[in-house]
């Protein structure tokens, strides 16, 4: 079974999603669409980090990518009993506009239980940002952080519409971690007894 984690950038899903980890860890296998990304990326375009592949490839480069990655992963899915959590982005910020990161081409490789989406206020987002010096994120104001979730809500809503999966909105409250990570798990407790 499948269930796709994404987030607004900042909104504090890859820590959630850690600590998920330590009480869950047995029962699923997180998948980063990124790194998985990067492995075939690394080599076939010499791309160092995953923040340029949005700088330096073209949508289509992307795209072709992105569907071996969901191929590999809908593998992995076929042949194990644990819940695969895969973290990415849904609407990812490139030189040529928003894209979608994940899309009818992924939607068609992938089996998809259910979509998550983590994400908090916007000054909280800001804050974050301005903290986590280990990402090259591009400077985003208050109204283009705005315009990021809607077009993330936007690609959510597109594949719940296609798949019939439920989208479930997690909001990582700045001091509220332990919630967000409490409702995370019941979440996904829900689906590992019902498979």
């Amino acid at each position: 079974m499948i269930i796709v984690i994404t987030g607004l950038p900042g909104a504090g899903k890859t820590t959630t999603i850690n600590e998920v980890v330590k009480r869950l860890g047995d029962k699923i296998v997180v998948i980063s669409f990124g790194t998985e990304m990067m492995r075939i990326v690394e080599d076939r375009y010499g791309i160092k980090h995953r923040d340029e592949i949005r700088k330096k490839l073209t949508p289509p480069q992307i795209e072709e990518v992105q569907i071996e990655v969901a191929r590999r992963i809908q593998e992995i899915a076929n042949t194990t009993k644990k819940l695969i959590l895969v973290d990415t982005h849904a609407a990812i910020k490139t030189e040529f506009g928003y894209m979608p990161g994940i899309h009818d081409a992924m939607l068609n490789n992938m089996e998809i239980a259910s979509f998550i989406y983590i994400t908090t206020k916007y000054e909280e987002i800001l804050l974050r940002r301005a903290k986590d010096s280990s990402r090259y994120r591009d400077e985003e104001d208050k109204v283009e952080i705005s315009l990021h979730n809607e077009m993330n809500l936007a690609v959510l809503s597109s594949c719940s519409i296609k798949t019939g999966a439920p989208v479930k909105i997690i909001i990582n409250r700045d001091g509220e971690l332990e919630r967000a990570v409490e409702d995370l798990q019941e979440y996904l407790l829900k689906w590992i007894h019902q498979s």
